[in-house]
């Protein structure tokens, strides 16, 4: 780990684009990195602080969603008429290079990719904190003094006051039928803490428009390119701890000619 870390600050310190800038980012383009950069060369964190930040930015940017790929393959595996008819959509597009604002306008894509991420949430559960004083959580529940407390994204989610008697389905048209009426309600469901994939508030994961972004990209590309099934052999198992996902699902993939409609 400390050889990645090492690489990793490296890279990141002496990035070819970096040494070549003449002149400071405008905040309209600022990225993480640079407000980290600013506020290590303003002393308001210290090496081993920004050392553990690009560590956390680079592994959650990568990890969580190579996880939720994990269960996509595994749900659109096991349910084909959910895989057909997210390539319908694709394909009636007619785009092979698609830009943000087409990705956006997917209703199918963008219900599906929300579904996911509610029943397959990447970070499943957080156990990070310990009570110092002895309390009551939501005047019910005693907490003494030195208990360790956490959240469990996956049992919210699959909360039947909340999502219903179908909370443990699959089902992506619950989040609605067009673009905006779907994210609306992924904003409100996140506001009343009954969608917390990303957590929310001033807590709220600062990836969460790339990873839905990177996600709407690559399923794009995933069933424009290839139809496929889940190994018959395979029995579903999810990872234990905080990530969840199936454990060393086998898929079987056709190819697809890109021209088939």
């Amino acid at each position: 780990m400390q050889e990645f870390e090492d690489l990793l600050y490296d890279l990141v310190r002496n990035r070819p684009r970096k040494l070549e800038q003449k002149e400071p980012v405008s905040p309209r383009d600022e990225l993480v990195i640079h407000m980290l950069e600013r506020a290590l060369e303003d002393g308001r964190i210290n090496d081993e602080q920004f050392r553990a930040n690009i560590k956390i930015v680079f592994l959650t940017g990568h990890e969580n969603t190579q996880q939720l790929l994990n269960s996509t393959f595994w749900q659109l595996g096991i349910d084909q008429s959910v895989q057909d008819k997210l390539r319908a959509e694709v394909l009636a597009t007619g785009v092979t290079n698609p830009a943000p604002d087409t990705l956006n306008k997917l209703p199918y894509l963008t219900a599906l990719i929300c579904e996911l991420l509610r029943v397959y949430p990447p970070v499943s559960q957080l156990i990070n904190r310990v009570s110092v004083v002895p309390s009551r959580l939501a005047g019910e529940i005693e907490l003494p003094k030195g208990i360790w407390i956490g959240w469990n994204s996956h049992g919210v989610h699959s909360d039947t006051n909340v999502w219903g008697p179908t909370a443990r389905q699959f089902i992506p048209e619950r989040w609605g039928s067009k673009p905006e009426e779907i994210m609306t309600k992924f904003r409100k469901e996140t506001v009343k803490g009954n969608f917390i994939t990303f957590n929310s508030h001033s807590r709220k994961c600062l990836g969460q428009g790339y990873a839905l972004l990177e996600m709407k990209m690559v399923l794009f590309e995933l069933v424009r390119r290839a139809r496929w099934t889940v190994d018959p052999e395979y029995k579903l198992k999810l990872t234990s701890g905080g990530i969840l996902a199936p454990r060393g699902c086998r898929i079987c993939i056709e190819p697809l000619d890109i021209s088939e409609k």
